[in-house]
């Protein structure tokens, strides 16, 4: 028996297995959630879901897919980009389904909704002249991300839609990307009316994940040995892996070994996942990124300062005429923020966020979580996170067209 062949076998044994025992959920969403790609899984749920190709001053073709609202658009609201976090895709604002998700809530509620996937990921993997299989096409990190790609998706909207201003809505590295075109091209602050953080990856100085921690010294070592191997992708979607991965997450109970793995990341909060969205955000998480979007994660870590890519002193003069690399200039980061953050994020302390708060020219708030038990993945995964979140944030967009 051929080694696909015995694969195919285990998932199709596991995904049969999956559907007599999940059986309920907290969730409206189904098993075969995490199998459907992005704008099939919105369509599924009664949404109207267009595809839309933006490229970059880099070359880099991006797809956004726009949710346009059920009811006729009021044209008061201004339209929503949502960026999503590391490693994610659009699907970070739509896993947790109807009536749950963000992204779904804002159409309810009169919003164009646009999901953007940031380059490198299952929807974005094409260049204008760069191979996908080249080292120059992976050649970028979430500076990248934040100084190209954004700048590309807040203008197509506008033109789009005939706005002078968008509201945006980042989910970790989608916070980090924002932060980078704000104090880089602070031309763009003046294109937003109202900028979400939900957990800002920013200022990374007191990480508890002991999963993170353990692996910032090695990094250095393995991002060598990926080099030598001429790898530059980390983690892409495989349809394989994910199915199967979704699989076995759906076994056991709240404390099994993928709850147990994202507490290690994430923050311990097993009683506020639902084994329907942990088998669903499998079929759609890991989405790809490349190796240096985590290696400039890692460095910020290490040095404490939330600055551009450090390439060796070499490098850095040749970049940047410095040695060491510049950092961003949070104060050129004009547009209004309303921050929220969560008390047992593994990945973003408290003590960062407030910290990274006063770094900030005009924070509106920022607000912790109210359950102290409130997780870095609880911002897209969590059972209580429209009451806890989102509610709120749509109520305060109505202050800001």
């Amino acid at each position: 028996m051929g080694t696909t062949n015995y694969w195919l076998i285990i998932v199709l044994v596991c995904t049969l297995t999956n559907s007599v025992k999940s059986k309920s959920s907290w969730f409206q969403i189904d098993d075969e959630d995490g199998i459907l790609s992005v704008p099939d899984l919105i369509r599924k749920y009664g949404y109207q879901v267009e595809d839309h190709a933006v490229t970059t001053e880099d070359g880099y073709e991006l797809t956004m897919f726009r949710i346009l609202p059920k009811q006729p658009p009021d044209t008061s609201k201004l339209p929503v980009l949502m960026v999503h976090g590391l490693l994610g895709s659009s699907s970070d604002f739509i896993i947790i389904g109807p009536n749950n998700s963000l992204a779904y809530l804002l159409s309810d509620n009169g919003h164009e909704v646009w999901l953007a996937n940031a380059r490198g990921t299952r929807y974005s993997k094409k260049h204008s002249t760069l191979s996908l299989d080249s080292k120059k096409y992976w050649d970028f990190s979430w500076h990248e991300i934040g100084f190209y790609d954004l700048p590309a998706m807040i203008d197509y909207i506008i033109n789009a839609t005939k706005v002078k201003q968008v509201n945006y809505v980042g989910f970790s590295q989608g916070t980090t990307s924002y932060f980078v075109m704000t104090s880089t091209r602070p031309r763009y602050n003046d294109k937003i009316a109202l900028m979400v953080a939900l957990s800002p990856a920013v200022f990374l100085k007191r990480v508890r994940s002991p999963l993170i921690l353990a692996a910032v010294p090695l990094f250095g070592g393995f991002k060598k040995i990926m080099d030598w191997q001429k790898v530059y992708e980390i983690l892409p979607h495989n349809a394989l892996y994910n199915v199967l991965a979704g699989s076995i997450c759906s076994f056991g109970n709240p404390k099994g070994i993928c709850p147990h793995m994202i507490g290690k990341i994430a923050g311990p909060h097993p009683e506020s996942y639902d084994k329907k969205v942990i088998t669903a955000y499998a079929g759609h998480f890991p989405a790809g990124a490349s190796v240096k979007q985590l290696a400039h994660y890692i460095q910020i870590i290490r040095s404490g300062f939330f600055r551009r890519y450090n390439n060796g002193k070499e490098g850095n003069v040749r970049a940047y005429a410095s040695e060491e690399p510049p950092i961003y200039n949070l104060t050129a980061s004009s547009a209004p923020v309303l921050i929220y953050y969560g008390l047992n994020d593994w990945v973003v302390h408290p003590l960062d966020v407030r910290e990274f708060a006063k770094a900030l020219p005009r924070v509106v708030a920022a607000k912790p979580v109210e359950d102290k038990k409130f997780n870095h993945l609880d911002f897209i995964l969590g059972k209580d996170v429209r009451s806890m979140v989102y509610d709120e944030v749509i109520t305060m967009l109505k202050g800001f067209k």
